[in-house]
């Protein structure tokens, strides 16, 4: 099927001849994830790799990164997850040097150790006593060549019962100790004061904070990295500071969201057939602001 779109006003069309299908691949392409450097990212990224790649001590660094919700943590531990993974081609393809899994919803043993056994794709129990999972987990990890294990969305260990977040927390230290191996956590704001109930955790994760962009030289040049990978046929103007403001205004100044707006702002322009990210395309946009999200949600 060939759709032939009117010019959209106020400049650029589409293509006559462009079909729905050209137009999806498109589509599907700005939709897909892409890392473009930042000097926020590249700290993140470079303390990671020192943890990586620190010799084998009987208490191993470990690191506790924290930010925002939605400010690129995540993102950037799926970058070294990708970077650290052995090729097909490679002599260790099947090793698991580093481990990424996402904490339990609430604070539990069971819960956490499960979710290791499922990052490493192993079979397992659920009824099965944490004692034994423990066990297996530390085989599998030895076993996979483990150096580094990723823990995300740590602030969930608020929720639930006090002694289990004791336990959940006294493993992640133990499974550092006993491997030799570095953890590194990833939370929110709110992680911070998980890890400081218990001196030695405190003294052991070393905090590093991703904060939030400003309004700055640096902010238009990541916006317009992301905006290459885009592909939009005529170029973005993000020279103008009303447009980098609006940008950095509706993104709250978090890396996920201006990411998030970008590629949606990019859709729209592809669909209409302006090909450009501009006011007039941000005014178009069904966008509600992280903060907007949050009070319609209480």
């Amino acid at each position: 099927m060939v759709m032939h779109l009117e010019p959209f006003a106020g400049g650029g069309s589409l293509e006559l001849g462009m079909s729905a299908e050209d137009i999806a691949t498109r589509i599907r392409r700005i939709r897909s994830p892409r890392y473009v450097e930042y000097d926020t990212g590249t700290a993140v990224l470079d303390r990671l790799a020192w943890l990586y790649n620190h010799p084998n001590v009987p208490r191993p660094p470990c690191s506790l990164i924290y930010g925002d919700t939605n400010n690129g943590k995540t993102a950037l531990a799926y970058k070294f997850v990708r970077d650290h993974s052995p090729s097909e081609d490679s002599p260790d393809y099947g090793k698991r040097p580093v481990v990424y899994l996402q904490s339990p919803p609430f604070a539990d043993v069971n819960g956490f150790y499960d979710a290791i056994l499922r990052a490493l794709k192993a079979p397992y129990r659920s009824t099965a006593r944490a004692q034994s999972k423990w066990d297996q987990l530390l085989v599998l990890l030895g076993a996979v060549g483990t150096r580094v294990v990723i823990v995300d969305e740590v602030n969930n260990l608020l929720v639930g019962k006090v002694d289990q977040r004791s336990m959940v927390l006294n493993s992640l230290k133990s499974l550092s100790n006993e491997l030799k191996i570095s953890v590194v956590a990833l939370g929110t704001q709110d992680a911070v004061r998980v890890f400081q109930t218990d001196q030695q955790l405190g003294n052991r994760f070393e905090p590093m904070g991703i904060p939030r962009w400003a309004v700055s030289n640096e902010y238009a040049v990541f916006i317009g990295r992301f905006a290459q990978g885009l592909q939009l046929k005529q170029e973005s103007s993000f020279r103008s500071k009303e447009l980098v403001g609006r940008i950095h205004r509706l993104a709250e100044g978090l890396t996920g969201e201006t990411c998030k707006l970008l590629a949606l702002a990019a859709e729209m322009a592809v669909q209409s057939g302006r090909e450009v990210i501009d006011m007039e395309t941000l005014d178009q946009m069904p966008w509600v602001m992280p903060s907007e999200r949050r009070k319609a949600a209480r």
